[in-house]
């Protein structure tokens, strides 16, 4: 067991009382210090707020650990799989399928009262149409087997109610407080037609692929391609000759440059990777998809993911262990431009005022509730002020919400178009945004969607038709990367930044970025890719699944290569912005954390009048010549508290 001396060098100095407690979590969990750390930051993220360790926080805490460590017992109980196997007999209250149309038919199902009964409820009934409380227990009948070992009811769950969150339109974060915010809504606004041009900069019909169907030869082929093109670059960068670039796992008793992908031989999925578990996997061209061992002690300082692309100059004397020396910097991506004509165009387009943006993403309610309060909150504020663009990202109905995994909500059955959930969106999704018409709505779905008929990443857009969106609503690909005017826009509903702190694996040093939020950022600008991660973190990680289609993961590259002028990737860590690698780089939160309200995003963007004074170049010198958009100098980005 971990030594007092070793909880303060994690968690610093605290009080007796509360190093009592944590010393006693230790003993009963027989864990370490570090381990119980790693449950202390999982704690603060889920509580969605900044948390002291003091006597009251750690009750609560123990509490949490406590429950966590039940369903981790719960899940690898042998009689519970058992039992889940044959599944659980229902009774027959509350388990009843709609209109009894499956009595008797499957062996869960328990039969009516017999033909009497059912004839004088008929009778009774006069033919009239079920009501919704009946219906609204479709989904907990007609399951066997009930919710996993893991799962809380709703009942369960305690949120701050909405009408008492904490500091309602608070600005938590300003990049850019220099530049003003215009009066909105500007005045004389002709509404988003005029001024905003939408243009998709990904081929949208890619993403149709089948998902679920994924070949193993092609997903490995398109690991090599990545490992082989990345060699490519570094090459062309560094000027490096064809012969400086070696297979990794023979012995090479002199320095050379190896290049391959970060891997990690830790099997269990609750324990982190560290130093120890590292390799380097090579090419099947290049090193016949073999693997070696990192040594990294003679580097200052590193930072690395499972999947990172990287370049090594190294040594391998024994060809046991590599012995890495120093790590290449990865290749420069050059950013978005526009021709001075095209940057005349936006000119003349924003002659009303700055372009102004909202950004949130989901979820958008609480676990206790589908009242959708945030997002009746956030689109009240839209209409009152009537941005040029509003981009939100999924999920919207949350398969990951005990109320819908449940199927605890009322259907209308006077309004039922056969698709149950699908009619939940348009309750409390269309109808709220049908309220926002000088706006344009970019809607980009996520995994955990309930209503998307995609069910991997890279993803496929949302259906028009049958969600009941207006002409106004973009529908967009998860990810995607569009231009609106001149400025371009990626974003991807996956949590990228969640997911890469959870995986990473870093030592401070010479080189090696403090900040979590630039680090974590920059690994997806330096990737040229939205979700550089493999493989993807398995739900005991991170709460749930990320179904990662491989063969397809081209789709989530940058296309050419270009760097967009922001980068809006969602995540439960807190909300923030930072200009990273060039990129205006923005994680809007979300709008609703599993007890209380969240966060969203504002921006404004300045025409580009400073631009075309500064390189004002009549005649421009070729064709090709470009003007950088410089977005990091003209927005004005706030996060802020619904």
């Amino acid at each position: 067991m971990s030594s007092p001396e070793d909880l303060a060098e994690k968690f610093g100095e605290l009080p007796d009382e509360v190093m009592v407690e944590l010393q006693n979590m230790l003993r009963i969990y027989n864990i370490d210090a570090e381990d119980l750390f790693f449950k202390w930051e999982e704690y603060c993220l889920k509580m969605g707020e900044d948390i002291k360790l003091n006597l009251k926080n750690i009750t609560t805490f123990k509490d949490d650990a406590r429950e966590q460590f039940e369903i981790e017992m719960r899940a690898k109980s042998k009689s519970a799989q058992a039992l889940a196997a044959r599944g659980v007999q229902r009774t027959a209250k509350n388990t009843g399928d709609v209109f009894n149309m499956l009595d008797g038919l499957t062996p869960a199902t328990p039969r009516s009262a017999g033909p009497s009964a059912a004839k004088r409820k008929l009778e009774k009934a006069g033919y009239e149409t079920p009501l919704a409380e009946r219906t609204s227990k479709l989904a907990v009948g007609s399951s066997p087997v009930g919710p996993g070992p893991g799962f809380r009811t709703p009942g369960a769950i305690t949120s701050v109610p909405f009408r008492n969150r904490p500091d309602p339109g608070k600005v938590m974060e300003v990049y850019n407080p220099n530049i003003e915010i215009p009066e909105l809504p500007l005045p004389g606004y002709p509404g988003y037609e005029s001024r905003v041009q939408f243009v998709a900069l990904i081929q949208a019909k890619n993403f149709g692929y089948k998902p679920m169907y994924q070949k193993l030869v092609a997903g490995s082929q398109v690991l090599d391609d990545r490992i082989e093109e990345y060699a490519v670059a570094i090459q062309k960068e560094h000027n490096i000759p064809n012969e400086d670039f070696c297979n990794p796992c023979s012995k090479l008793p002199e320095e050379v440059v190896v290049v391959g992908r970060i891997v990690t031989d830790v099997m269990e999925s609750q324990k982190r990777s560290n130093e120890a578990s590292l390799l380097l996997e090579a090419s099947r061209g290049d090193g016949e998809g073999g693997r070696v061992r990192l040594d990294l002690s003679a580097l200052k300082g590193y930072a690395f993911y499972p999947g990172m692309t990287v370049a090594f100059k190294a040594m391998n004397p024994t060809a046991d262990k590599l012995l890495v020396k120093s790590v290449l910097t990865p290749p420069t991506y050059f950013g978005a431009g526009s021709k001075p004509s095209d940057m005349d165009e936006e000119f003349r387009k924003l002659a009303a005022g700055n372009f102004n943006v909202f950004i949130a993403a989901g979820p958008y309610t609480t676990d206790d509730n589908l009242d959708f309060e945030g997002f009746t909150e956030l689109v009240d504020r839209i209409v009152e002020t009537e941005p040029d663009a509003v981009f939100l990202s999924g999920p919207f109905i949350d398969t990951e919400h005990p109320k819908v995994k449940l199927g605890d909500f009322p259907v209308d059955m006077n309004n039922f178009s056969g698709y149950v959930l699908e009619d939940l969106f348009k309750e409390k999704i269309t109808s709220q945004l049908n309220r926002i018409t000088k706006s344009m709505v970019l809607l980009v779905p996520s995994t955990r969607d309930a209503v998307s008929k995609h069910v991997s990443f890279p993803q496929d857009r949302f259906q028009r038709k049958l969600l009941g969106l207006q002409s106004n609503v973009q529908l967009l690909t998860n990810p995607c990367m569009i231009a609106l005017n001149e400025i371009q826009f990626g974003i991807s509903s996956a949590d990228i930044l969640f997911h890469l702190n959870m995986q990473e694996v870093k030592a401070s040093g010479k080189g090696i970025e403090t900040n979590t939020f630039h680090r974590l950022a920059n690994y997806v600008i330096s990737s040229s890719h939205f979700y550089p991660l493999f493989p993807a973190p398995e739900a005991s990680q991170v709460g749930y699944t990320t179904p990662v289609d491989l063969q397809w993961m081209r789709l989530a590259e940058f296309p050419g290569n270009i760097k967009p002028d922001v980068l809006i990737l969602p995540s439960k860590l807190p909300g923030t912005v930072k200009v990273v690698n060039g990129v205006v780089t923005i994680n809007p939160g979300f709008m609703s954390t599993t007890r209380t309200a969240g966060t969203y995003a504002f921006m404004t963007v300045e025409p580009p009048t400073k631009i075309l004074e500064e390189e004002n170049i009549v005649p421009p010198p070729d064709d090709e010549f470009t003007l950088k958009h410089r977005i990091y100098n003209r927005a004005r980005v706030e996060i802020r508290r619904i």
